[in-house]
């Protein structure tokens, strides 16, 4: 594979919720439509006003089409080698960069779109349109482009950016991943992708960690969640969404199997001690 690629995706069906494996990092530059994207340890929605910088490894996305038009992103890809060159290169630039200590890796960034960068992507769309014998060392300075920009104007987010290489998520990946994403609605085989294991060894691994199954765990979590919301006079109606269900239905089921009691009952009671 390439050190670098260029390419447009365009799509006029709404996708699913699905599980990426991303072989290079991406820069992607949403054009139509909105992009939620799920990593373990954090999730993010990019709109068609911005753009993303995501790590390679697996992913989970959902795309959202535009009312009346097509999904579209201009994608720019890179490997791990390319970002290294890259920090080695303009290493005395970035020594420079009085950047804040401490700011925690992240497995993607997102920024807003300025007037650079919406000719930038004009600039792809071009060395798209006619392929060169030179495209890769065109590509390869179209990169260097955007990543000085991105220094300039975001020094501590891009010095922040988590290039991971696809290794066993240990004890503490698996936690984080589990506990930052108890309302997202993932089921186990996409907690698993995300960890990059197997089902069975991550619900292994979880029990080890928790002592009770994922759905044991999840249900008591998502509970809590639930309880604190109706204590604080929220709408039974609307808090399902919220403790991390798709439909009201199926969180007032779990909620009387676990207390006996609606959602709403729960909330008339205890309101009325409070008083």
């Amino acid at each position: 594979m390439e050190a670098f690629n260029i390419y447009t995706y365009i799509s006029d069906r709404q996708a699913p919720r699905s599980k990426i494996f991303l072989p290079h990092n991406l820069v992607s530059f949403l054009e139509q439509g909105e992009k939620v994207v799920h990593y373990a340890s954090n999730k993010t929605t990019i709109t068609d006003r911005q753009f993303a910088l995501l790590s390679s490894g697996n992913c989970i996305t959902t795309e959202k089409l535009p009312v009346n038009n097509s999904y579209r992103s201009t994608m720019l890809s890179f490997d791990n080698k390319a970002l290294t060159d890259f920090f080695i290169k303009y290493a005395s630039v970035i020594d420079k960069i009085s950047a804040k200590p401490g700011k925690a890796e992240q497995p993607f960034l997102v920024f807003e779109k300025d007037v650079f960068i919406k000719n930038f992507i004009t600039s792809l769309q071009l060395i798209q349109l006619k392929p060169a014998s030179f495209s890769q060392k065109i590509i390869a300075l179209k990169f260097e482009e955007l990543m000085l920009h991105l220094l300039e104007k975001h020094p501590d987010e891009i010095l922040s950016f988590q290039a991971k290489s696809q290794e066993e998520y240990g004890e503490f990946e698996i936690r984080k991943a589990v506990e930052l994403n108890i309302t997202n609605n993932l089921t186990l085989e996409e907690l698993a992708f995300l960890c990059h294991t197997s089902a069975a060894t991550f619900k292994r691994k979880f029990i080890k960690i928790y002592n009770e199954t994922p759905s044991q765990y999840f249900l008591q979590r998502k509970m809590e969640i639930a309880k604190s919301l109706l204590l604080q006079n929220e709408n039974p109606a609307e808090v399902f969404y919220k403790a991390g269900y798709e439909n009201h239905s199926s969180f007032s089921q779990s909620f009387k199997k676990l207390y006996g009691i609606s959602p709403k009952e729960f909330q008339q009671q205890h309101l009325i001690v409070s008083r």
